[in-house]
């Protein structure tokens, strides 16, 4: 079975956790909104762009997408 891309992230998350991708984890875990069952890349990146909480993680996003589809 294939994982989300929010599935994929969850390895990441962290609370105290300071590294970029544990960031962008820990973001999608308290955004009640976050679109979880999404692969759509369109669909994530509309919904980072606008939430003002993850404008410094975008790029980290860009990454974590790469390793995402690289792992599939």
């Amino acid at each position: 079975m294939n994982q989300t891309f929010y599935e994929y992230m969850m390895r990441f998350a962290d609370n105290g956790g300071r590294e970029p991708m544990t960031r962008l984890a820990n973001a999608m875990r308290n955004d009640i909104a976050f679109p979880k069952q999404s692969d759509d890349f369109n669909e994530l990146t509309s919904h980072l762009e606008s939430h003002s909480d993850y404008s410094k993680l975008l790029v980290v996003f860009d990454e974590a997408w790469s390793q995402y589809q690289s792992e599939k």
